[in-house]
């Protein structure tokens, strides 16, 4: 946290009058708060100036893969929609991705992932990820939650009005990326704030000639109106529409044109004390729309797939000293009800129907001394109807995290948590044919139940500053993990040669276990940032390795200042290891070059240079290469 000392001497008394020729200006004073050591070291944030300095416009998914334990598939080769694995889990549920809090909860069945959403990156101003069960009911893997652009963004303090305008242009672009934001204060209490991007890239030629298909195009609107009471409460409302057009299947599979439109509106209500209690409380609804056309040689067909999602997340929480302890207190009521429409004439393995979900959260977080102890409960209820049956059931998740202070520098983490992950409709009521030509049957199976994971998170965090020099910091994060999960859910076959069919069952136990290190040094002339992971999963009952495990990886950056703080010049390297089984990926290292100059105090121009020895490489969960080398310029202009 930094904020400049503008005024040092506002609050001394006033002395005779200076003349103006008497006047020194002193340059700016900076002042760099210690980081909160009790946020666990699963937890990373990735702020609006890494993303922008760093990354420079880059896919979501090669961002959050420079996050220890976190891996994506799809998002821009191949297609608009993305799913993200944290801990080697994705899919149906097992990752909770939310947009302002508000669910992402499309889902389709196929080849790829069941259960993506899409996103503007441009639009985007922080991106939180937890790794591991916890953050959000439900999620057995872990969370991602994502903040997008609002007014507070755009205004500076005291000012009546502010935006952005952003020019990207790249080697693999149709055209340039435009992003544009404007915010205005209405009268003393209300604010209104409005973006919009327009993004088309084009296929390319990996280094070793393949022929990749990665063209898309993007158009996003954003508006957000919120206005403070005169207790201090505020009101808000938010509306989006992105959409997206790509074609799949391209590479392999049947060629389609995809139409993605995905529309979202959300009213918020913040309060700081409401009898002592902080409240922030909020109701939503996403509606997300693909609709895909055959390309010939095929005979035109259309299908579409519809997920509508409308919720309500309401967290409340206070401090209070009962029997001489001190407890922070939150409750969390977070609910939706999935609406889905598939309209295929061939049949689809997509089930149309709807999903319910509750849950009811209570935390405790007890001060003993130096440490802490936080204990938390989740009871969560679900039902799933379609024309093919219904399902429900309950679960209680109870957690504990214990936090102890080694040294002044050092914390010791350790958590221990039994989650739920509940069936989704695509595997509890899924019924019909498989398409041709491996044309078997798949039928529902209502008495699915859920899966269960205990877990056990044990971390350490070191937080230093003056370590080797005046002023350098020094923030270290490292996790080791074990998640045990039983009742496993996936495609079974039941029956004999003649008579046999598939169904989803739990039929699998796993266990997935790992190392997870961040670290980052800081000093006024250079930093650097390390990025690690190691994992394995395996079943349990076959001992097979688990498919969607990531391979090992380390990231590397390091980033000089210019004297006059105005400009930075960095360096990444990414190394990634090997790894078998039916997803395999081979071992991987690129090396990026990325730059800004700030130009006056309204632009900043910078510039990225990836995979710069031109390596041929596909990131694991993908089927086609990543580009080669490629360059990317950015123009920036705030007011």
């Amino acid at each position: 946290m930094r904020c400049s000392l503008i005024a040092l001497c506002a609050g001394l008394p006033m002395a005779a009058p200076v003349v103006a020729q008497d006047l020194i200006e002193l340059d700016p004073i900076s002042v760099e708060a210690e980081a909160d050591q009790d946020v666990p070291p699963t937890t990373a944030v990735i702020s609006a100036e890494q993303m922008e300095t760093q990354y420079q416009g880059a896919p979501l998914g090669t961002v959050l893969r420079g996050t220890a334990g976190v891996t994506v598939q799809g998002g821009s080769v191949g297609g608009g929609e993305m799913t993200i694995n944290i801990r080697g889990l994705q899919e149906q549920g097992r990752i909770a991705v939310t947009v302002d809090g508000m669910r992402e909860n499309f889902a389709r069945a196929g080849h790829s992932a069941n259960g993506s959403f899409s996103v503007d990156n441009e639009m985007l101003r922080e991106v939180q990820v937890s790794r591991g069960p916890g953050a959000k009911a439900g999620a057995i893997g872990g969370a991602v939650n994502m903040r997008r652009v609002r007014a507070d963004d755009l205004l500076s303090a005291g000012g009546a009005t502010g935006g952005e305008f952003r020019l990207r242009y790249g080697s693999d672009f149709h055209t340039p990326t435009v992003h544009g934001a404007l915010a205005t204060r209405l009268g003393a209490a209300s604010d209104v704030a409005l973006a919009f991007t327009r993004a088309q890239v084009d296929d390319y030629h990996a280094p070793d000639g393949t022929q990749v298909y990665a063209a898309q195009l993007k158009r996003s609107l954003l508006a957000t109106l919120a206005t403070t009471t005169e207790a201090g409460n505020r009101l808000s409302f938010t509306a989006s529409q992105l959409s997206q057009d790509y074609i799949t299947g391209q590479f392999a599979g049947t060629p389609r044109d995809n139409d993605l439109r995905k529309r979202d509106y959300r009213f918020g209500y913040e309060a700081a004390d409401i009898g002592g209690w902080a409240l922030d409380a909020s109701v939503y609804q996403i509606t997300t729309d693909v609709t895909q056309r055959a390309l010939p040689p095929l005979a035109p067909e259309t299908r579409s797939y519809t997920t509508q999602t409308r919720g309500a997340l309401i967290e409340a929480a206070r401090t209070f000293v009962w029997g001489g302890r001190t407890h922070d207190i939150a409750f969390t009521l977070d609910t939706f009800r999935d609406s889905v429409v598939a309209n295929d004439p061939s049949g689809s393995l997509t089930p149309s129907g709807s999903r319910s979900f509750l849950s009811l959260a209570a935390t405790d977080r007890i001060a003993l001394g130096r440490a802490a102890l936080t204990l938390g409960l989740s009871a969560d209820l679900y039902r799933l109807n379609s024309p093919d049956g219904s399902a429900s059931g309950q679960g209680l998740s109870p957690r504990m995290t214990f936090e102890f202070p080694l040294t002044e520098a050092t914390t010791l983490h350790s958590t221990l948590a039994l989650t739920y992950r509940f069936p989704t409709l695509s595997e509890a009521l899924v019924s019909g044919l498989h398409p041709e030509p491996a044309t078997f049957e798949i039928r529902p199976n209502p008495s699915l139940g859920p899966e269960k994971s205990l877990s056990f998170d044990l971390g350490v965090s070191h937080l230093r500053s003056n370590l080797f020099a005046t002023g350098d910091r020094l923030d270290l994060r490292a996790t080791v993990f074990q998640n045990r999960v039983r009742d496993y859910i996936g495609l079974e076959r039941v029956g004999g040669l003649f008579n046999s069919y598939y169904q989803y069952a739990n039929i699998n136990r796993v266990r997935l276990r790992g190392i997870e290190l961040d670290a980052t040094y800081t000093t006024d002339a250079f930093y650097l940032q390390l990025s690690g992971q190691k994992m394995a999963g395996i079943n349990l009952d076959t001992r097979d390795e688990l498919e969607r495990v990531p391979p090992d990886r380390l990231v590397l950056t390091a980033g000089l200042h210019s004297r006059d703080r105005r400009g930075a010049y960095g360096i990444r390297y990414t190394a990634t290891g090997s790894k078998g089984g039916t997803i395999p990926a081979q071992a991987w290292n690129t090396v990026d070059l990325f730059l800004h100059r700030d130009i006056g105090d309204s632009a900043r121009l910078s510039l990225a240079l990836n995979n710069i020895t031109d390596e041929t490489y596909t990131p694991h969960l993908e089927i086609q290469p990543a580009q080669g080398v490629n360059a990317q310029l950015s123009v920036t202009l705030r007011f």
